[in-house]
């Protein structure tokens, strides 16, 4: 059985649920225990709302992703407001594919989640799942294995019907051999780079024109709104105990809590399992039934277990082993399985029982009964949780009192710190895109910029920044968003006019050359009026290095010239210059010359490509009739 759940989640839910465990869960906890004060919507779909906390989850997701990426490159004012419109679109879309899952009636099974999530390497020991470890990695993340459960069953549930569409794409021999025509194209061409500098004037930057330039791009030149906060923070981490409580209190604590300290009970079974397929027919099930009842006949009369398992189980991961599946305790198998198999004594086994695999007939043979760790080899455990314990009470206790304090008191914070014995930090000044540390965190960020803080002086309401970590703010001084004056960007104006110019006269010239060409001028006579050279590039195919990308797409999207004969054309770069091109012959690619292999590979990418856009497709037109909202405060 647990060969078939390994089977059943892998591909892409299994990739996206252990996803799920790295997201940064900074807003779990204590926000219940304190209140949200309000709730927070980031958008509506059709009157459903995706809430503020479900996207700043998403957004840290992301933006974690793109910092290990990019490491210390990593630029906030850059990509941030890029992750966030790119994670609200996908909330949207999400919800959407939710919506019509469930218009279409579309249902996903308890038992088809449990089998999804016993199948994650992320929550296996020992090559079988663990109960343990899977409640373990999720509530270190801050969520509970139901929330946990319900979001895999939401991400399985939206994906139905893309992935079915995406099942039904397929790829005819003559669209590779047009794709493979196309993509082993080669061209010959000619180009030059007419460079901006050439074009560049300081005389054109005169008083008068940067002085309207600043005038009509006002906004450019604009500071950034900036707040600067005083804060407290508490976490529990910080509140760990060095406290060296006696053997007696540490053995109290450890009676105590025993449950903790135990090895759970586990039992090792057999097991011959008739597969039943998911949605089988009536048919399909009676035989099913018929043929685990004559397998359980021949056991009850002396036929061995293991042999029929090896002849007859659909589990092959077990069949082998003459059905066993090894030690397992409670929380591991299926409900209906595993009541069967904590109900048997050693050496019994039970009457069919079906789950959603199929029928299985269970042979108990071993038990581990559950017993207690010794006290002695674990005494260093017992002593950290003692004091973990205690710093944790410690910390909820000051939580609550920060919570009533920075209420009772929401014009300052510092008298709130001295009672609690917390040190009264200060920020640097920040803008709304945030800054380093805990002003990355946008809960923070929009905490700061809040009417409350912002326009009434208050205290902020208790931040989550992470499991057991939270913080309260208030306003130290604020600086609204203002025109820089002209004087402290004279400089910074001025080249920007001369680079604006220069690009204009550098398009200008460009788009006359091309003019030149097409109207029959010779290319000699074109390049040495701009005084440059034409570089010769030969037969090159769409991944040529060397060539500017911008000129190189530019002469793959040129018309096909005539018999004897030359297009001609021409692109601005992202430096400004203007590449030149002259396309002298096209020459297709061979779809006899691709082997075997490559076509197959070419045919899965188009694939691909083709169910994407079928998934792209749906998106939109659920989106077109949609009543959405996004709160553009984000």
């Amino acid at each position: 059985m647990l060969h078939f759940i390994r089977e059943h989640a892998q591909g892409w839910i299994a990739w996206v649920i252990v996803g799920l465990l790295i997201i940064p869960f900074a807003l779990w906890g204590i926000n219940k225990y304190f209140g949200s004060g309000g709730k927070l919507v980031a958008a509506t779909v059709n009157g459903s709302e995706i809430s503020q906390r479900e996207f700043q989850q998403a957004f840290y997701e992301q933006r974690s992703r793109m910092q290990q990426m990019l490491g210390g490159q990593y630029n906030a004012q850059l990509f941030d407001p890029q992750i966030k419109q790119r994670v609200i679109s996908e909330l949207v879309d999400r919800e959407l594919l939710m919506q019509n899952a469930k218009d279409a009636g579309y249902r996903v099974s308890d038992q088809t989640v449990i089998a999804t999530i016993q199948g994650i390497d992320a929550f296996r020991q020992d090559g079988a799942f663990s109960k343990s470890l899977y409640q373990q990695q999720v509530q270190a993340q801050g969520q509970s294995p139901a929330g946990f459960e319900r979001r895999v069953k939401r991400m399985i549930l939206t994906g139905q019907l893309p992935d079915g569409l995406s099942s039904t794409v397929f790829v005819t021999d003559a669209e590779l051999d047009a794709a493979i025509r196309l993509q082993e194209q080669s061209r010959d061409f000619h180009y030059l780079i007419l460079p901006v500098s050439k074009y560049q004037d300081a005389t054109v930057a005169d008083e008068a024109a940067v002085k309207a330039y600043y005038d009509q791009h006002a906004e450019d030149f604009m500071t950034d709104e900036q707040v600067q906060v005083e804060y407290v923070e508490l976490a529990a981490s910080a509140l760990a105990s060095d406290e060296a409580p006696s053997d007696a209190v540490l053995r109290e604590f450890y009676e105590a809590n025993k449950s903790q300290y135990q090895v759970p009970e586990e039992r090792r079974a057999s097991h011959i399992l008739v597969q039943v397929p998911e949605g089988a027919d009536e048919a399909t099930i009676k035989a099913a039934r018929a043929k685990i009842d004559d397998l359980y006949k021949k056991i009850k009369a002396g036929e061995s277990f293991e042999q029929l398992a090896k002849d007859n189980s659909d589990d092959p991961g077990s069949a082998e082993l003459g059905g066993d599946l090894g030690y397992f305790g409670r929380g591991i198998m299926e409900p209906d399985f595993e009541k069967a198999a904590f109900s048997l004594k050693e050496g019994e086994v039970s009457e069919p029982v079906l789950t959603s695999f199929g029928y299985h007939i269970i042979k108990l043979t071993a038990i581990r009964a559950a017993k207690s760790k010794p006290f002695a080899d674990i005494r260093k455990d017992v002593l950290k949780q003692y004091q973990t314990d205690a710093a944790e009470r410690k910390y909820f206790d000051l939580a609550e009192k920060l919570t009533n304090l920075a209420y009772e008191t929401p014009d300052s914070l510092s008298s709130v710190a001295e009672q609690l014995g917390l040190e009264l930090k200060k920020s640097p000044f920040f803008t709304r895109r945030g800054a380093a540390g805990v002003f990355a965190n946008p809960r923070v960020v929009a905490a700061a910029f809040s009417d409350d803080v912002l326009k009434q002086g208050y205290n902020s309401e208790p931040i989550e920044l992470g499991e057991n970590h939270v913080l309260v703010l208030r306003m130290v001084e604020h600086k609204e968003a203002r025109q820089r004056p002209l004087s402290e960007v004279q400089d910074q104006v001025k080249q920007q006019v001369i680079q604006e110019k220069a690009r204009a006269a550098t398009l200008t010239a460009g788009e006359a050359a091309v003019k030149q060409l097409t109207a029959g001028e010779s290319s000699e006579a074109v390049a040495k009026s701009l005084a440059l050279e034409w570089k010769v590039s030969g037969p090159v195919t769409r991944s040529a290095k060397g060539i500017d990308s911008a000129v190189l797409k530019e002469a793959f999207k040129l018309a096909k010239p005539a018999a004897e004969g030359t297009s001609f054309g021409g692109v601005v770069l992202s430096s400004g210059d203007y590449g030149l091109i002259q396309l002298n012959k096209v020459v297709d690619g061979d779809p006899a010359t691709m082997d075997k292999a490559a076509r197959e590979a070419l045919k899965r990418r188009l694939a691909g490509v083709q169910a994407n856009n079928a998934q792209l497709n749906l998106v939109n037109t659920l989106k077109a009739p949609a009543k959405i909202t996004i709160n553009s405060d984000q």
